[in-house]
């Protein structure tokens, strides 16, 4: 699968990584979900982990729900949640795979040193026991 992003909303999940560091940042996904998911807007949210925000994120369900109602009323959805890795790969963590979402894309960023460095994309498998890659097609 392929998940379309403009470089706009790319360079704005590096910029929120950047800004963040050394603690994850997160942000949901907007857009259209088809054959080939579109967002059209990667909106930042609050990580409100308390405990380790260092290694964890956590989305407030009363914003989430906030922003599912806006994208619904906007005749969008959700398709995905993006965060940063601070100091590790970009790559989806066990407790990412605990915690996912069928037919989401999972984009995540590695910060190295407080630069955004490597970021890529990722799909939960049919069974859950893995995430697949997903290919990033930028658009402008």
């Amino acid at each position: 699968m392929t998940l379309i992003i403009p470089k706009k909303e790319l360079d704005k999940i590096k910029q929120h990584g950047e800004e963040t560091y050394p603690y994850e940042c997160c942000g949901v996904l907007i857009g259209i979900q088809d054959s080939s998911p579109k967002v059209l807007e990667a909106r930042r949210m609050k990580n409100v982990n308390t405990e380790l925000p260092e290694k964890r994120y956590s989305i407030d369900p009363l914003e989430l729900y906030k922003v599912f109602q806006e994208a619904d009323e906007r005749g969008l959805q959700i398709i995905g949640v993006y965060h940063s890795h601070p100091d590790h790969p970009a790559k989806p963590s066990k407790f990412d795979l605990e915690h996912a979402l069928p037919n989401w894309s999972y984009i995540v960023l590695s910060v190295e040193k407080g630069k955004a460095a490597a970021i890529n994309s990722w799909r939960l498998s049919p069974d859950r026991s893995h995430f697949e890659k997903e290919e990033l097609q930028i658009i402008e």
